[in-house]
């Protein structure tokens, strides 16, 4: 019988997921404008992306959402979690893996650290900018980046127009 794989997961409410596999494989991933609980379904989405096929898991989560959202018993109501819950179910459907899923308090999930850490080296000097403010500024400065772009290949358009007609005639070259 194969072994049981343990892994933890979180999500954090700019949107980025980790999942936590024994022996410390880590894995991320990141959705822009995804809210804390739908972070938290990606990171099992991540999870079960990662493991192999006729696996025996179990996925430890501090979101009390997903454990409720993802028990057969509950519903899910909101149009997003629902399609994350598809999405789940496909995975597991899928790859022929038998989970279980279960709630941990926070300070026992590791993976929050991992998270931490990944989000601080992403922003920087310590993490001393909030990563959805550099994002933003990211995204200012690429906007501002392409319209100089534009400018400039709109100037080199005109001065490659004038120059050939004044260019040196090709007999005269040799």
């Amino acid at each position: 019988m194969q072994e049981r794989i343990d892994i933890v997961v979180d999500g954090s409410g700019d949107g980025h997921s980790v999942a936590l596999f024994p022996g410390e494989e880590v894995f991320f991933s990141y959705e822009r404008g995804a809210s804390n609980n739908e972070a938290e379904f990606n990171a099992v989405i991540l999870a079960l992306e990662h493991l192999p096929e006729y696996s025996r898991a179990t996925i430890r989560t501090d979101s009390q959402v997903v454990v409720w959202h993802l028990s057969e018993y509950q519903k899910s109501c909101h149009s997003t979690f629902l399609r994350k819950k598809v999405a789940i179910k496909d995975l597991i459907v899928t790859k022929n893996i038998r989970l279980d899923i279960q709630w941990i308090p926070r300070k026992q999930n590791n993976a929050d650290r991992y998270l931490k850490h990944y989000i601080a080296s992403l922003c920087g000097a310590g993490g001393a900018e909030p990563l959805y403010r550099r994002v933003r500024r990211l995204e200012n400065e690429n906007t501002r980046l392409r319209a100089r772009l534009k400018r400039a290949m709109k100037m080199l358009e005109r001065r490659s127009s004038f120059a050939s007609d004044t260019g040196i005639p090709l007999e005269m070259l040799q």
